[in-house]
């Protein structure tokens, strides 16, 4: 551990830092001045040991030192912004889709392994959004059962024609380079999209992913989508054919449209293919190169929804990478809009490589909003320049937006349903949380699968939506198994997270319970292609005893843009003026896309989970808070 022999630092408030100072923080110390030029520091499992209740004193001078000073950040840091910024949709929110239906815009997102799926965001004025529901959300739609890491559902397309809604998707339910086992597309709809109610899907006949659905002036439905031309060396094309739309089936034979504007490999990858109809011609808008530093969107026009085609001269129309020092990076899938007053807008997915390091990158990929202009009949995103957070367009709404955290009580005068920004991970076979077992509290209830399982473990998910941010829980929870825990995680897939939880196995006090910290950041990927096999380092770092049998425990997790760190109190006094012992910190990149290797395209989530690791447990973990706070977007 780090610094595991330095003294503890006793800390006089009050105390001020600067924004800078707050992104700086790396693993095993926060390098935040305080007074004195003393610094938080992350405790040793001896020091915790010894620490008793005048160490717990120590370390409260401290967390409350920390605490202000986070406080008085967040005072400066969530101002209202007079203005507007990107990305609008912050924290793992990729493959975006948009849609205008009168004065109201609506953009969904990719979920892959998470349930509920696809979400439908809700905008009056494209700066404000607001999570209205989820288009897949029974599982009688559809199961993720054992669906792999960054499989399950992919990139939406969101329509609406003769006053129904439509979403298509792609379910992916293995990896695989054989062509029987490639993802099938479908289609659900719903005539109220704020009912989050949407029909069973219908399936499409074609393999492939990326579907989007064009209905045509003389009413010809076309489903377009992106699949294999030659599956020995995974070349890929935009395919298109005719169908009815009442059952899915295929009325022409799938033609291949076009082979993107990049050299013929597999690197190029046409994708996410869009079809628009304007001012009497056709668009075939796509995404290309893959999805890291090389990823674009090119655009092409012609006299039917098939083409031929005529490549836009200026493609491609969005790319970030040709400037490797551009704040956001790997820009791409884009869809575009008009909007009420006759406006474009686009939208697209995009990462912010933090202190220009795209190894921390561990939010994933976001959803960005930019301006479309037309000349010549090509559409210009941007006005040509690329995809920055700023967003400074003449006439946008200029809105007094805080940057809202979620603080939230699961009292009883809540909703008896979970919040709707809250996700499981795949499929539950049955219900493994109530907020009315016990009035006032969220109750988890343990079930054999552990997070890391290719499974749906009894946990819950929140996605991390800034790079700085407070998360804390308070925990009642009294182990009861020997492989009995409870607690928070990091979590951004099989491979890669880490968890902080309450576990038995007496300890020095002899309260019968300790704190662990688990880690897996390794993973090995074997064979062509991802997660075919696959293993992940599992370490478990250390034990930390508590003082008490069965009183609640409040874990918290300190995030920055380079690092995450673990810290805990069983202090039963307010959360503002907890003592906290910050126990583990581990470096950002370990969540984060060029890290993981393999098919890895969210982003990192929050959450709690509670597991007998193999074995049924009956002993409930009860949350009676959720707190999670950004400081610095």
């Amino acid at each position: 551990m780090h610094n595991a022999g330095a003294s503890k630092a006793h800390i006089s408030l009050p105390c001020s830092i600067t924004k800078n100072q707050l992104r700086s923080a790396v693993v095993g110390t926060l390098p935040l001045p305080l007074i004195g030029g003393s610094r938080l520091k992350v405790v040793s499992r001896h020091e915790a040991a010894e620490s008793g209740p005048s160490g717990g004193a120590t370390w409260s001078t401290t967390h409350h030192a920390l605490v202000s000073c986070l406080l008085c950040a967040l005072c400066m840091l969530t101002k209202h912004a007079l203005g507007n910024s990107n990305p609008i949709l912050p924290g793992w929110n990729p493959d975006p889709t948009i849609l205008r239906v009168g004065d109201d815009y609506f953009i969904s997102t990719s979920t892959f392994e998470y349930f509920p799926g696809h979400p439908i965001y809700h905008s009056k004025n494209l700066v404000d959004w607001t999570l209205v529901g989820h288009a897949l959300n029974r599982p009688s739609q559809l199961h993720l059962f054992g669906t792999p890491s960054d499989a399950g559902l992919w990139a939406p397309g969101l329509r609406h024609h003769a006053g129904v809604f439509y979403l298509t998707s792609t379910a992916r339910h293995v990896y695989s380079s054989e062509l029987r086992l490639f993802p099938r597309s479908f289609y659900v709809t719903t005539r109220d999209i704020f009912s989050n109610n949407w029909s069973d899907p219908v399936y499409f006949d074609a393999l492939g992913y990326d579907a989007d659905l064009f209905w045509d002036i003389n009413g010809d439905v076309y489903n377009t989508w992106s699949g294999i031309n030659n599956a020995a060396d995974k070349i890929y094309g935009i395919w298109q054919n005719k169908i009815d739309l009442s059952t899915g089936n295929s009325l022409t034979e799938a033609k291949l449209i076009f082979n993107g504007t990049l050299p013929d490999d597999s690197a190029a990858r046409p994708e996410g293919p869009h079809i628009y109809h304007i001012n009497g011609t056709y668009y075939l808008l796509i995404a290309e190169g893959g999805t890291g530093v090389h990823h674009r969107a090119t655009i092409q026009r012609g006299p039917s929804p098939s083409g031929p085609w005529e490549n836009n001269p200026n493609n491609p129309i969005l790319f970030n990478g040709a400037d490797l020092n551009n704040s956001v990076q790997n820009t791409g899938h884009a869809d575009i809009v008009e909007g009420a007053d006759g406006r474009w807008w686009g939208v697209a997915l995009g990462v912010r490589p933090q202190n220009g390091n795209m190894s921390h990158i561990q939010l994933g990929r976001e959803t960005f909003l930019f301006p479309v202009t037309w000349e010549n009949g090509w559409p210009v995103f941007n006005n040509g320049k690329p995809i920055t957070e700023e967003l400074d367009v003449h006439g946008m709404p200029q809105t007094d937006r805080p940057k809202a955290g979620f603080v939230h009580t699961f009292t009883p005068t809540h909703s008896q349903s979970l919040d709707p920004t809250f996700y499981f991970l795949r499929t539950p076979y049955k219900p493994f949380h109530s907020l009315s077992a016990r009035p006032g509290f969220l109750r988890l209830f343990a079930n054999s699968y552990a997070p890391g399982d290719r499974d749906s473990p009894a946990m819950i998910l929140r996605k991390q939506s800034s790079y700085s941010e407070e998360f804390e829980v308070q925990m009642d929870f009294t182990p009861g198994t020997a492989l009995n825990e409870a607690g928070v995680t990091v979590f951004y897939g099989d491979l890669l997270h880490s968890e902080m939880a309450v576990v038995g196995g007496g300890g020095a006090t002899g309260s019968g319970r300790r704190i662990i910290v688990r880690t897996a950041v390794q993973a090995e990927q074997v064979g062509p292609w991802a997660l075919t096999t696959t293993n992940a380092t599992i370490v478990t770092t250390e034990y930390f005893s508590l003082q008490t049998k069965d009183a609640p425990v409040k874990l918290k997790v300190l995030t920055s843009p380079t690092s995450y760190i673990f810290g805990y109190s069983e202090s039963n006094s307010s959360r503002s003026s907890s003592s906290f012992s910050f126990i583990k910190a581990f470096d950002a990149s370990t969540l984060s896309l060029p890290t993981a290797g393999g098919f890895f395209f969210k982003g990192t989530s929050l959450g709690i989970y509670n597991t007998g690791n193999g074995k049924p447990s009956l002993a409930p973990a009860d949350f009676s808070y959720w707190y999670q706070i950004p400081v610095v977007n």
